[in-house]
This record gives C-alpha cells, sequence and structure tokens, in this order.
C-alpha cells in the first residue's frame, strides 16, 4: 500500500497516561486494596421485593475478615468474619475468616420485619422498660408497646430501623473504622430528648473487632436526659446444648431476678422485669454445658450483673467444643449482661445471644446503673469481639 508520509501521527501520551491510570484503579479495586491500604471500607446493598438494605463495610483485604452495618437498621452489625488469633492464618495474614454471628443472610425483608433483633443496637435503652412507662424528672412518659405477646413492655430502644449518618471512616494497613451518627430530635414517642448517638466501628490487624458507643445530650436548654444501651449479637455455635458459656471469674455474679408465674406466656413464664431482687449466681462459671440436646438445648434468659468491674472490664467466653472456637468478649462499662439460649427453639439456628447492657433491665425505672446526662454531658461504653483456636 502507498505510504503518505506528509500525514504524521505523533502518540498523545496524555491518553496513554490516562488510559495506565485506569487500568490501575482497576487492579486496586479488583484486587481489594492490593496497591493500596490494607483495610478497605466498601459500600454494599441487598434488596428483597420492595425492602432494601444499604451497607457499610470495613474489610480486610489480606485476611478476608470484615464487619458489615446496616445504616437503614440503626447500624445494625449484620456480617462479622474474623481470623482465630491463634491460626497461622492470622499471623502470616492469608485468609481464614470465620463467621461468628448469625446474619440476615442479605434478606432485606427479614432485616425491615426485626423478629429477632438480630445484632441490633440497642439504644437509648436495652432489654426492656416495664409496662413501656416511665418517670423521669416528675413527668410520666409512655414508650411503643413491642414486647412479645402478652407482654406489655417496651423493648430494645429506638434505634433499630433509623437510618445512620456516615460521619467519618478510616482505612489503613493497620486498622479499618467508621463512625456513624443519629440524632433524636425529640419527636419519639415517650422520649422527647436531644440525643446524640455516634457509634465507631473498628476492625483491627490482629483480626478483633470492636465498638464505641458515645451517647450526648444535645439539649441547649439545660435539661438531662436518660440513657443506658446494649448489643444483640447471635454468636454462632455448632451445637448449642455443647457450647459452654464462662463469665468471668474474677467477678462475683448476681442473678437479676423478675416476677414468675403461669400467668405470664412460655417459655419464659415471666414479665421478665427486674423485681429488685439478685441473688449470687454461679451458673455461667464454665464448669458445664449449657445442656439439653442438640434438637431442644436448656432454655435460659437470664440477666447477670457484675459486682465489681474490673479495670479494662471484664470478660466473657463462648467456647464451641466441637470445633474448639473460643470467642472472646470483653466488655468496658457494661456491666450487665443477659444469656439467651432460645435461638435454637425459636428460630431454629444454632447460636447464643451474649448480650451487653450499660444499665439493668428496666433502668428508667429501677434507676440502677443508669446514666443521666446533662446537657453537653457523655457518655461511652466499649465492646470487643475476638476469636481464638
Amino acid at each position: 500500500e502507498p505510504r503518505n508520509d506528509s500525514v504524521r501521527t505523533e502518540p498523545n501520551m496524555m491518553a496513554t497516561t490516562v488510559r495506565r491510570g485506569a487500568v490501575l484503579l482497576a487492579c486496586v479495586l479488583c484486587f481489594g486494596g492490593a496497591f493500596g491500604s490494607r483495610f478497605v471500607i466498601e459500600d454494599d446493598s441487598f434488596q428483597t421485593g420492595a425492602d432494601v438494605a444499604n451497607l457499610k463495610v470495613i474489610r480486610d483485604s489480606k485476611t478476608g475478615a470484615l464487619v458489615s452495618t446496616i445504616l437503614n437498621a440503626g447500624g445494625c452489625v449484620e456480617d462479622l468474619l474474623l481470623v482465630p488469633a491463634s491460626s497461622s492464618s492470622a499471623r502470616d495474614g492469608k485468609g481464614g475468616a470465620e463467621r461468628v454471628l448469625w446474619s440476615h443472610n442479605r434478606n432485606a425483608t427479614s432485616v425491615r420485619e426485626n423478629g429477632d433483633w438480630r445484632g441490633r443496637m440497642l439504644i437509648p435503652y436495652g432489654n426492656r422498660i416495664g409496662g413501656a412507662k416511665y418517670t423521669f424528672n416528675g413527668t410520666e412518659y409512655h414508650l411503643p408497646i413491642n414486647d412479645v405477646a402478652g407482654l406489655n413492655n417496651s423493648i430494645h430502644g429506638l434505634l433499630w430501623n433509623r437510618t445512620m449518618e456516615v460521619v467519618s471512616t478510616t482505612a489503613t494497613d493497620t486498622v479499618g473504622e467508621m463512625v456513624l451518627r443519629y440524632d433524636f430530635d425529640g419527636s419519639d414517642r415517650g422520649y422527647p430528648f436531644l440525643l446524640r448517638v455516634d457509634i465507631t466501628y473498628t476492625l483491627r490487624d490482629d483480626s478483633s473487632f470492636s465498638f464505641v458507643v458515645t451517647a450526648t445530650n444535645r439539649d441547649p436548654t439545660g435539661w438531662p436526659l436518660p440513657f443506658y444501651n446494649g448489643w444483640h449479637p447471635y454468636f454462632l455455635v455448632s451445637d448449642v446444648s455443647k457450647a459452654v458459656v464462662t463469665l468471668d471469674n474474677n467477678i462475683e455474679w448476681l442473678h437479676v431476678d423478675v416476677k414468675k408465674g403461669p400467668q405470664f406466656p412460655p417459655p419464659r413464664y415471666s414479665n421478665m422485669v427486674p423485681t429488685g431482687h439478685t441473688h449470687v449466681y454461679t451458673r455461667f462459671n464454665g464448669s458445664e454445658a449449657i445442656g439439653g440436646s442438640a434438637a431442644s438445648p436448656t432454655y435460659f434468659d437470664e440477666e447477670v450483673k457484675a459486682t465489681n468491674l474490673l479495670p479494662g472490664g471484664f470478660l466473657t467466653t463462648l467456647h464451641d467444643p466441637v470445633t474448639n472456637r473460643l470467642v472472646r468478649l470483653r466488655a468496658s462499662d457494661f456491666p450487665f449482661m443477659q444469656v439467651w439460649t432460645g435461638g435454637k427453639s425459636a428460630f431454629g439456628v444454632d447460636a447464643v445471644v451474649l448480650e451487653p447492657l450499660s444499665a439493668m433491665s428496666d433502668a428508667y425505672n429501677n434507676h440502677d446503673n443508669l446514666h443521666v446526662l446533662s446537657p453537653g454531658q457523655q457518655f461511652s461504653t466499649t465492646f470487643q469481639v475476638a476469636l481464638v483456636h
């Protein structure tokens, strides 16, 4: 073919640079941060019919450890995958992350219906408020009644279906972190207070997960507000009946007694509201499994109270003898815990609920460790989860 030397095309260096940059960015995204920070922060969502769940995810690109939270479900912890601290995978950063919590399995309708409080943050109160009413500063308030049929209590707070604001995210080679926020504006039935809630979720390179809840009174007119909080995780095990719960043996534990009787619905036969009476409790001292059978584990729904919190809080463990996996839970400013083994009978899931609480159930009425915040005052709680094999 004849060549027209009068037409000469020079390479477009800018276009070449743009193309190379696009390829590099695609590689970074494709390899999950291999050319950037070890930890990455990602957006995710899933849909079931008309229901949508929007998530924020912290992921360790080397091990596969991750934590995801549902923004439009009050910062619910949806997925938690961790690498056991004693495994070679944790030491060399080569994967091996294990699922820790029962999730909604990407079912957005299940998230909206909230039939089991899976992973929910319990704010501005956890567990029950007896009769769904309380008196604060001389005024009686009435909360929504949402306990099981036959119990006229309010349970687990008001944050569960709210949409959180993403305040900040941080991703480095050692940590992934995000801060979510919700401002109560005073319009909630039974809780007319200006409460700000910040929740900081952190995943570290030792494959531990922690969250910090910080409550702040934003009232500009000088009025206080009541507050306490909790978390409702379902920790997966192979067989609930064989699992062993151990409360910190360096602390004396008290059982929080509740009113019982045949007039209350099964299986608890109780209104689950503390009577004010406690007694020394040693059942979950690590000496025996939960008991029962694989199909029908022994039913416990017990609130316990730490009598003397140590510096750094206390340690609770959940041992799965089938896999020899140990879940280590460290709580700071959470002197109460609810232990519930009814997940198998109620939902068919082998999981144990170990629910930390910063005050006693019904604290709006019994005031046991209730936090009354003056304007500008803050209160924080911390909870950490790690695995060991």
